[in-house]
């Protein structure tokens, strides 16, 4: 047999209601404290953009430092694709050497010598010419399919 215990029941009930509120009050905590970060991110990102931008039409050295492991996708990506974000990042356009600098001296190319990795990453260029995805534009040079050519006399970095 069941015994009623309403000092129980009203205790339950209440503790459950503070439990509720409190959960609801932190939720919309969480909720504005989610799309503050997600406002600041993208004002950071701005900020980034604009200044590297001045920089650039400046003639003066990048001083923003690329986070290569989080914008090549650390080791989840093929170095095919990160070849392809390399080349993004610079306009539609890679350098042999520069995308060597990048893979071997980050550690994304595992070789002990960087010559190594400079002829993986041309041997990958050219496959990637193969397949459609790359056409070459200079010795050691090469532009990203579907992007953009810039102005004559406009220097691409």
């Amino acid at each position: 047999m069941v015994m009623n215990n309403h000092s129980y029941e009203d205790q339950t009930r209440r503790l459950l209601a503070e439990t509720k509120s409190e959960l609801t009050v932190i939720g919309n905590n969480i909720a504005e404290l989610q799309q503050r970060w997600e406002t600041l991110k993208r004002e950071a990102e701005a900020y980034e953009t604009a200044l590297q931008g001045y920089l650039r039409r400046a003639g003066k050295q990048d001083v923003i430092e690329t986070d290569w492991d989080k914008l090549l996708g650390g080791t989840s990506q093929t170095h095919k694709k990160r070849l392809i974000t390399i080349a993004k990042r610079n306009g539609g356009r890679i350098r042999v050497t520069q995308a060597t600098d990048i893979l071997y001296s980050k550690g994304f190319i595992k070789s002990k010598k960087r010559a190594n990795a400079y002829q993986i990453v041309s041997m990958l260029l050219v496959d990637m010419i193969d397949d459609g995805q790359f056409e070459k534009v200079a010795p050691g040079e090469y532009r990203l399919v579907g992007t953009q050519q810039s102005l004559p006399g406009v220097s691409q970095r």
